[in-house]
């Protein structure tokens, strides 16, 4: 009995291990702005020590999309082409790590809305 139950402990601790990480989706978050505007969209007011933003899916139709870090926090910022209405979908990636290994990853999706 003892050596099931060493070998189930075993088998559970090798499947934890081997799963590095665990990719998640945020709810997705409209926002409108007008076609003459840029987006500053707060990410986080912290900026983490490991893992941290990347941009996973581009705006199509964007002069600007990139991730700012200032002293406020991290930004995802956006500005639309001259002249593009229309609705842009960007995904961001949030990585968190412990240093060894990324252990977290969220995916928020943002649905931007460009109005006159």
């Amino acid at each position: 009995m003892k050596k099931i139950i060493l070998f189930a402990i075993s088998l559970i601790f090798l499947a934890c291990k081997n799963k590095t990480s665990v990719e998640t989706e945020a709810p997705e978050e409209t926002i409108s702005i007008s076609k003459a505007d840029t987006l500053e969209h707060l990410l986080s007011k912290a900026i983490p020590t490991e893992g941290g933003f990347s941009i996973s899916e581009q705006a199509a139709h964007a002069v600007l999309s990139e991730i700012k870090h200032r002293e406020q926090g991290i930004f995802y910022v956006y500005a639309p082409e001259s002249g593009f209405t229309g609705t842009e979908v960007v995904k961001i990636k949030r990585a968190e790590s412990n240093g060894a290994e990324v252990f977290s990853e969220t995916i928020i999706t943002l649905d931007i809305e460009v109005t006159e």
